[in-house]
């Protein structure tokens, strides 16, 4: 099982990002993703589509985690990103969705793609993560709240790197405390 840090860097992760619509954020998560992989935006977007129609990548409170596996990739690629303005995606409780976390899997490697998968849901269970991440005003604080979070039971944010260091991250108060199941 993957780290997210292991294949999400910082310019992988967009604060902000204009979407429309469902569309419109998997047409610009393609875009990015695919660049990273050296494959089309189309090639990406269909595999994105592919997998939205077996049931929603949305698992709730706002958040979505759209992936695919794909073929001819050396390893998996990662982005984040917080939208504008919430978009419908279909999740099990019905909110808008503002908080992505998208990847591509090689599909030659079966081993580590569920474990990683139940993993980046299991850690956007967190509210106070989710608070975090929305409040986020750079991908550095994002990325190194994310990077806090999936090592929080064994390092903390003085052993993070420089940018936990440099006061990337920020305090965020009044967090409720609540979960919900992923779906894989």
């Amino acid at each position: 099982m993957m780290e997210i840090g292991d294949i999400l860097r910082e310019q992988d992760v967009v604060i902000r990002m204009p979407a429309k619509g469902k569309r419109s954020a998997l047409t610009r998560i393609a875009a990015q993703l695919g660049n990273n992989v050296g494959k089309g935006v189309g090639e990406v977007l269909t595999a994105l589509q592919r997998r939205e129609r077996l049931g929603s990548t949305g698992i709730g409170h706002g958040v979505a985690v759209p992936h695919a596996r794909i073929e001819g990739i050396a390893g998996p690629v990662a982005m984040m990103a917080t939208l504008q303005e919430p978009v419908w995606f279909g999740s099990p409780d019905n909110d808008p969705v503002d908080l992505l976390l998208a990847f591509l899997w090689p599909s030659s490697d079966m081993a580590g793609f569920l474990p990683t998968l139940a993993s980046f849901c299991r850690l956007l269970r967190q509210p106070e993560l989710r608070a975090r991440l929305r409040g986020s005003d750079s991908p550095a604080e994002a990325r190194a709240w994310l990077a806090f979070f999936d090592e929080k039971g064994t390092r903390g944010p003085s052993q993070l790197g420089g940018e936990a260091r440099q006061g990337a991250l920020k305090p965020v108060m009044g967090i409720a405390r609540q979960t919900v199941p992923c779906s894989v």
